[in-house]
């Protein structure tokens, strides 16, 4: 049997079940789960969830933030017909190790790749680099100066994020560029 979505009126509805935002700031602060909060007030986890991203009291999922990062920076070739850069091997791997360098949950086999990638910029003294009008796009080019402690080499023309994006672009601490 097919699942039937609520009609939009009824889902919009959904959202007022919720109490007023001093109220739900005060019960996320107090630890109560998305699910309670769900069930309590009649709503989805979802309802829940993107009422408190809307207050600023919950981030973004870390894969969906460290994906808009490189869409920020990087106009990544994406291409039917044609080289497509955005599922690049070297750029998978860099936003792994983002992913965990921010705390996200990832797979053993993830985790490896995030290890092997810094243990290679480390042996290389390398950063990864981008360049849209080569084949490959992702390529791995010798550390510079400027590239500080990061382990991408940041567009000259773009404004740095915020400081927890930018740790996330770096070595492990203990870890040193030579």
């Amino acid at each position: 049997m097919k699942a039937c979505r609520k009609p939009v009126l009824e889902r919009s509805l959904s959202v007022t079940k919720l109490p007023s935002d001093a109220e739900l700031a005060k019960m996320f602060h107090l630890g109560v789960p998305d699910a309670r909060l769900a069930e309590q007030y009649g709503v989805t986890v979802q309802a829940v969830n993107k009422r408190l991203v809307n207050m600023g009291l919950r981030k973004k999922p870390i894969a969906v933030r460290v994906n808009e990062l490189v869409k920020s920076a990087w106009d990544v070739k994406t291409s039917r017909s044609g080289p497509s850069h955005h599922n690049a091997y070297i750029l998978k791997n860099l936003k792994v190790y983002m992913r965990v360098q921010l705390g996200d949950k990832v797979s053993q086999t993830q985790q490896r790749e995030a290890d092997w990638l810094v243990g290679r910029l480390l042996r290389d003294n390398t950063v990864i680099d981008y360049d849209p009008a080569t084949e490959d796009g992702w390529k791995y080019v010798p550390r510079e100066p400027s590239d500080g402690r990061r382990i991408i080499r940041w567009p000259a023309d773009k404004e740095l994020p915020d400081a927890e994006l930018q740790r996330a672009m770096e070595l492990p601490r203990g870890e040193s560029a030579e």
